[in-house]
């Protein structure tokens, strides 16, 4: 029996009872294959523990557990390259399956029939053919052909995958199961092979405009146009413009809230103004759905929607007074006070311990940069370059990714003068920052060089030769969508380096190495984050200064004990 270390977070922790790396280990001797691949299979345990950072005897073996493990991995915080780190989990997977100690419902070990082959052949490419014929093995093995598969059969397909796979999430694989077999498979002249049903993931739930009410619609538009351009004597939360994000932002929120309240068995036909949709017999509804969905607890997100209700039935829809106080009440309620960084930024930033993978992600843009530079000039080297500016600008001037994505090249970067010598500055005017604070940054050459060859060569790629001077245009000449901003960050670091890093952490990172050569120096920091108080500041990042006096604490004990520490201060 195992049991999960005190001090890691609840949702890694191993299971109570069940089998782990290291009983694997232990079983090793007895695996049936070349000792070259015994060594290979030991080795690959062992640095899958290491990029885990926990003793095998904490690793679960039980696929949907060490899956999540996986899921949050960053090999890269120990340097592991990510070649490398594929290696890993193939052969750990296979001693696991080796070992048997792994549930197995049932073994892709049967051949394909040729019936099978037949099917799999149906898909254009390889890539798809690989997955009907994982599908097809599954089948073999239950003695079914083509013929026989129908809905039970992908679930019965489902459910082995999540006691077995440990890479891509099992819904992914058998959403490409279904949607190959209903493309390729099932439109089959011969009318031999049934359609599959679609899974439906059961975290979408958000309508769309058009399958709501109309005049719910209408009225959400007219309060977004008044968010954005309020009226000088209007009887609004304020009479200042919000930013066009935050309207987009609170109309997801809308939609989120009537989906909710639908979903909770309010009737459509009911909701025809914003004022039905928070009133607070429908309102409670959505909170408590919002609630349920964060295990039972509300989060920041619950607070903002509620936030959202209270200022909608206090300034828009003028509910009476004694409605407005019933959801001010819940809106305290829910308030989750979070006073400096998430332990999930907090534990992200711990892939940041030594100067080797600090540099390896600084160095990322040169490497992604001299990537395309080998490549055929095209939309994906474009998109690569165009990726490599957007780290390289984030490490030395950190936005907000709302700042980011609208970067003009004709507005936002102007030429000034230092006594030394002549540089560019990165220049945000305070009416664009959601603090209301200027921000300037200086921009190194090595930036400037490199905006120089993306507007030479492949921004108008990008843009399908739309005229455009922004740095992050869509296809046609638009400012490019955050989600598909942030992805292509996040997986270029994730991909490249092997680090969990996404455009917000970057501000952190940026604070949490200035504190490392500046320690005390708030007031730089918050200039450098565009933060309108020094408190926010001190609030979110004197923990690392906090790490730091205990580590200098640990260093004066063990020079008064002279080194009798057993591996020194830590």
């Amino acid at each position: 029996m195992t049991t999960p270390t005190p001090s890691l977070p609840r949702e890694y922790a191993a299971p109570v009872a069940g089998h782990t790396v290291a009983d694997v280990l232990t079983c090793l001797q007895a695996f049936d294959v070349p000792a070259q691949a015994r060594n290979n299979m030991a080795s690959a345990l062992r640095g899958l523990s290491k990029v885990l950072d926990r003793d095998p005897a904490f690793v679960p073996i039980h696929a949907p557990s060490l899956r999540r493990l996986v899921a949050h991995a960053s090999p890269g915080a120990i340097s592991m390259s990510m070649s490398r780190w594929r290696n890993v989990r193939s052969d750990a997977n296979r001693a696991i399956r080796l070992s048997g100690l792994s549930v197995n419902v049932a073994p892709e070990q049967a051949p394909l029939t040729d019936d099978w082959q037949a099917v799999a052949l149906m898909a254009p490419d390889p890539m798809r053919r690989s997955v009907l014929r994982r599908f097809g093995k599954f089948c073999c093995n239950q003695q079914l052909s083509p013929e026989s598969v129908v809905d039970e059969v992908a679930t019965q397909f489902h459910q082995y995958l999540d006691l077995n796979q440990l890479s891509k999430t099992p819904e992914r694989t058998i959403k490409d199961v279904i949607r190959f077999w209903n493309q390729f498979v099932a439109v089959d002249p011969s009318g031999r092979y049934r359609p599959l049903t679609p899974i439906v993931s059961t975290r979408s739930y958000t309508l769309s405009w058009a399958e709501l009410p109309d005049a719910l619609a209408t009225d959400a538009r007219a309060y977004g146009a008044a968010s954005l351009d309020p009226g000088y004597f209007d009887d609004g939360e304020t009479r200042t413009p919000v930013q066009p994000s935050t309207a987009a932002q609170r109309e997801r929120m809308l939609r989120r809230l009537a989906s909710a309240e639908i979903l909770a068995g309010v009737d459509p036909s009911a909701l025809q103004s914003l004022g039905d949709l928070v009133a607070p017999d429908r309102l409670k509804l959505a909170l408590e759905f919002f609630v349920e969905r964060n295990g039972g607890a509300p989060n920041n997100q619950v607070f903002a929607m509620a936030l959202l209700a209270l200022g909608i039935a206090r300034h828009w829809a003028r509910l009476p007074e004694e409605k407005v106080a019933v959801i001010a009440e819940w809106t305290r309620r829910v308030n989750v006070k979070q006073h400096g960084m998430t332990e999930k930024n907090r534990e992200r930033l711990r892939q940041f311990t030594s100067d080797a993978v600090i540099r390896s992600f600084l160095m990322l843009p040169d490497r992604l940069r001299d990537k395309a530079l080998r490549r055929p000039v095209d939309s994906r080297s474009a998109l690569m370059v165009q990726t490599a500016l957007a780290i390289a600008l984030l490490t030395v001037a950190p936005l907000r990714l709302d700042n980011l994505r609208i970067l003009d090249r004709r507005i936002h970067f102007r030429r000034a003068f230092s006594i030394d010598a002549p540089y560019v500055q990165l220049s945000i005017p305070a009416s664009e920052v959601k603090n209301k604070v200027d921000l300037e940054f200086p921009i190194p050459p090595r930036i400037m060089d490199m905006i120089d060859l993306y507007f030479a060569t492949y921004q108008p790629l990008l843009t399908n030769n739309h005229p455009s001077t922004l740095l992050f245009p869509e296809r046609l000449g638009q400012p490019k969508h955050d989600t598909a901003l942030r992805g292509n960050i996040t997986n270029a670091v994730y991909k490249e380096v092997g680090l969990r890093v996404n455009p917000h952490l970057v501000r952190d990172i940026g604070a949490l190495l200035f504190l490392k050569k500046n320690p005390g120096q708030y007031e730089s920091v918050r200039q450098l984050l565009g933060h309108k108080n020094i408190q926010t500041t001190i609030n979110f990042y004197a923990g690392f200064e906090t790490d730091e006096a205990m580590h200098r604490y640990g260093d004066v004990i063990a020079a008064y004990r002279g080194g009798h520490d057993g591996g020194g201060a830590p």
